[in-house]
């Protein structure tokens, strides 16, 4: 069942981010004149097409993995440019014709995060709910309970602020300042970093630095002939108190069973809406020496760590311009070190993991984190496409640049060498990022 939903969440946020996409290459090539043939969404064999009163055919094909706007084009008998062709229009129509597709997901992403900014969004304050034994947090000093203010002087309002923030530090070494708020006194922290993440997937930020948000006792997995699997515990309890103590957050398990150091403890848990009571003996860890009843989070945000964050309209805006342009300063920040091997190339993802990630929106966050989620992808998919590829609309426009340069076309021998050099790259990146998917999957 999980899969079909990470399928369908894929279908979905690239069919919209592709068609908007090319809606922006038939936006501006019907704005100057220039006939659409055909406007797709998919490759392959068509599986429901119509066609409009300007003669533009519109196809849903089979394969939902990019798009494409068929434009008219010069005779080829002759040679000469129609008058509704895209070569008969200045450079500077061609250009944005070109470069609609990336200007239209960028101004997708644009207007999700106003209309968030601006009806609210739910958001994780960004309190320390645990710190993770002998990580980096803890030996910087942090606790819990600590309000994270700003982050490399930048403001932070939530932790996917601080996730945005700390992504620019990737493969980084020296000092991440942090400036906190504990009790009503203002704190300076640094943690100190040395090729972050370097040679490995990074996954969540904040819980590679060891910090981790407040997070409901409810467990997630219970492991194999430990004390809470021979107390009956399941997946989906919730832990209410343990020894007549309520437990408000998943850290005050650990606190609890270390506390008592090997005795017994009295368990209460919520299942189904009914509350039951188990004794559970904890055990000493071997391999970090502490007690355990073999648990673990399902990760479930607490309720009261969330909270709806609205401005006004001039403030939206501003909000929403700032974001898109952050999360485009951080995708190029990331492929510039990428390309100099400061970050692994793990971290390159396709489909498979957009899907993953779209599919986990789905289930852990609804409609609205989806719709989130979203934006930042079509931005990530605009960025791409500007790339410098003849394949790719950062490509055509380079070509056409160069053309307006040197007053002439491009010799064809040419064109077709850089389009199939372009296209094997494509092939290899496409590979390469599928492999990386599979093996995100089976390691």
């Amino acid at each position: 069942m999980t899969y079909l939903i990470y399928f369908f969440s894929f279908i979905i946020l690239i069919s919209v981010i592709v068609f908007v996409h090319e809606l922006g290459h038939f936006s501006f090539a019907r704005l100057f004149g220039v006939r659409v043939l055909d406007f797709s969404i998919g490759f392959g064999k068509p599986i429901r097409s119509w066609t409009t009163k300007s003669n533009t055919v519109f196809n849903l094909r089979i394969l939902p993995f990019g798009g494409y706007v068929q434009m008219n084009s010069k005779d080829i008998s002759s040679g000469e440019n129609k008058a509704d062709s895209f070569e008969s229009k200045k450079y500077y129509q061609k250009i944005l014709i070109t470069l609609g597709g990336p200007l239209f997901n960028f101004l997708l992403a644009l207007f999700i995060l106003f209309i968030f900014n601006l009806y609210g969004v739910s958001k994780v304050i960004p309190v320390i709910g645990d710190i993770i034994p002998n990580s980096l947090a803890e030996y910087s000093g942090l606790q819990k309970k600590d309000l994270i203010l700003d982050i490399d002087d930048h403001e932070i309002s939530s932790f996917s602020d601080a996730q945005l923030i700390l992504s620019k530090r990737l493969g980084d070494s020296g000092a991440l300042k942090i400036k906190i708020l504990r009790g009503k006194e203002i704190v300076f922290q640094e943690i100190q970093i040395s090729e972050w993440l370097s040679k490995e997937e990074p996954g969540n930020l904040l819980f590679s630095l060891g910090i981790v948000p407040p997070i409901e006792p409810i467990i997630g997995n219970v492991l194999s002939s430990s004390p809470a699997e021979e107390g009956g515990l399941l997946p989906r309890d919730k832990i209410i108190k343990i020894n007549e103590k309520i437990i408000n957050d998943w850290s005050e398990i650990r606190d609890i069973v270390n506390n008592e150091e090997g005795k017994e403890i009295s368990v209460t848990l919520e299942r189904e809406g009914f509350l039951r009571t188990v004794n559970i003996k904890p055990r000493l860890s071997d391999d970090v020496l502490n007690w355990q009843i073999g648990v673990s989070s399902a990760f479930i945000l607490s309720p009261n760590a969330k909270k709806i964050i609205q401005f006004g309209l001039i403030k939206s805006f501003q909000n929403s311009v700032n974001q898109t342009y952050s999360v485009i300063e951080n995708s190029l920040i990331f492929f510039k070190k990428i390309i100099l091997g400061q970050i692994s190339s793990k971290n390159l993802g396709g489909p498979v993991m957009i899907g993953q990630y779209a599919g986990e929106s789905i289930i852990y966050g609804g409609i609205y984190s989806f719709i989130y989620l979203m934006a930042f992808i079509s931005i990530s998919l605009g960025l791409v496409n500007l790339f410098p590829l003849p394949v790719l609309d950062g490509g055509q426009a380079l070509i056409l640049t160069i053309e307006r340069i040197i007053g002439r076309e491009l010799p064809e021998k040419l064109l077709d060498i850089f389009y199939k050099l372009g296209g094997m790259f494509l092939v290899f990146l496409f590979i390469f990022v599928f492999l990386n998917d599979i093996f995100r999957i089976i390691l």
